[in-house]
């Protein structure tokens, strides 16, 4: 469960803040660490679907890093590989990472599944791609870097209400990237909650008034 205790935070966080708050904490953080921020803030993933994977999900192409989610969790679609492209900011953090981790032997992690309701926990040997990042780690780095108010979670609300405030966008964009396959969950929690947008729904109220009295 997303941690809310300092309460759900709906005010979306530009690139140009990420930027400043990694520089002013990378010192603090591990390359593994740094690897897991970058990699969550661009692909939207909930933690689990990243530090689960392993370094035979991801492959790197002379213009891409490839990020295989494979199975998305609470039931969403199983989406295409991700491609991102190499001259986004911190991929070469994400790439060095990657090398550093196909050189590592496999190692042992606790993992969490739901089964007719039921939590059910299992050790598990694979070649991880973090394999020192688990669900408590992945909250302390997004505290670390953006805020004691933030939360994983928060990234992906993040990068998926952006991508549905591009005039560009569509439900088929949208669900292609997240693998979320309701439209009524799209729209209830990722349509709409940015202030941003809200004050351009008021200017717009502002200009139409200004037209009529015009």
């Amino acid at each position: 469960m997303p941690d809310y205790k300092q309460g759900k935070q709906t005010e979306q966080l530009e690139f140009n803040q990420v930027q400043e708050r990694v520089k002013a904490a990378q010192k603090r953080l591990s390359k593994e660490q740094l690897a897991y921020f970058w990699l969550l803030y661009y692909s939207g993933a909930r933690k689990s679907e990243l530090f689960e994977r392993t370094v035979g999900d991801c492959q790197i192409t002379e213009e891409y890093f490839i990020l295989d989610i494979l199975i998305r969790k609470k039931g969403s679609a199983h989406t295409d590989p991700l491609e991102f492209p190499l001259w986004f900011p911190g991929m070469d953090v994400v790439c060095a990472w990657l090398e550093k981790a196909r050189t590592l032997h496999k190692s042992r992690k606790l993992l969490e599944r739901w089964e007719h309701q039921k939590r059910i926990t299992s050790r598990i040997s694979a070649p991880w791609l973090f394999p020192n990042i688990h669900k408590t780690t992945a909250l302390t780095i997004v505290k670390q870097i953006l805020g004691s108010q933030y939360y994983p979670h928060f990234l992906r609300l993040n990068r998926i209400t952006e991508l549905c405030s591009n005039p560009q966008a569509n439900l088929t964009m949208i669900k292609s990237f997240s693998g979320i396959k309701s439209t009524r969950i799209i729209e209830e929690n990722y349509m709409g909650i940015s202030k941003r947008q809200q004050k351009a729904a008021v200017d717009f109220i502002g200009n139409q008034i200004k037209r009529r009295e015009d």
